[in-house]
């Protein structure tokens, strides 16, 4: 004689061990990705104020104080924010961080050059194309330099590409092929000009 189910319980069906099995998966990448990728990816919000003067910059009302010369680190998730700068004639503009929350904040609009810096064994000069940065010929085996005065300029790289490291490690570059490797890096103008000629001579 068979045992007649009781009721109020319910057999598992293979929807549900499927649905729980995704659950699981999903908590376990999340948790991989706070606790291992999260980690590794070393970016950063910087205020940038490459000026002479300090300068006092409002996002989403909160004031920051940058000192001249100077950039200053701040902790802000991706997406919209309004910013303030009386010295630069900004006034309750919009702000968005995309599509990353890292890279530089411009409040004085300067100028920024994005340069793919390249690194190889080999001698690759008859690739190089001759572009106009600022009234000045640079070389560029990846395409044309890009000058910015965005309010805001992503760094690409999640970390490895800002303004806060002057001197990237070669192991942060990725590998195109076996020629070379590259990595796309935000310069200030000044300190573009500065880099591109010492490597360059």
């Amino acid at each position: 004689m068979k045992n007649k189910p009781q009721p109020g319980k319910k057999k598992l069906t293979k929807a549900h061990i499927l649905l729980l099995m995704f659950v699981v998966v999903a908590f376990v990448g999340y948790g991989y990705y706070e606790l291992v990728l999260k980690t590794k990816i070393n970016g950063s919000t910087l205020i940038d104020n490459p000026t002479n003067k300090n300068l006092l910059v409002r996002i989403d009302n909160k004031p920051y104080e940058v000192p001249a010369n100077s950039y200053l680190k701040v902790d802000l998730p991706k997406g919209k924010h309004k910013i303030e700068c009386q010295s630069y004639q900004i006034k309750d503009e919009e702000l968005n961080l995309d599509p990353t929350e890292y890279g530089v904040i411009n409040p004085t609009k300067s100028k920024y050059v994005i340069y793919n810096i390249i690194y190889t064994q080999k001698d690759l000069r008859d690739q190089f194309k001759p572009y106009q940065v600022d009234g000045r010929e640079i070389y560029s085996l990846l395409g044309a330099p890009e000058v910015s005065t965005k309010l805001f300029i992503p760094d690409r790289t999640l970390g490895k590409g800002n303004i806060d490291d002057k001197e990237p490690s070669v192991e942060s570059y990725n590998k195109m092929n076996q020629d070379y490797s590259y990595l796309t890096k935000i310069f200030r103008l000044k300190d573009f000009f500065e880099f591109y000629h010492k490597n360059n001579k």
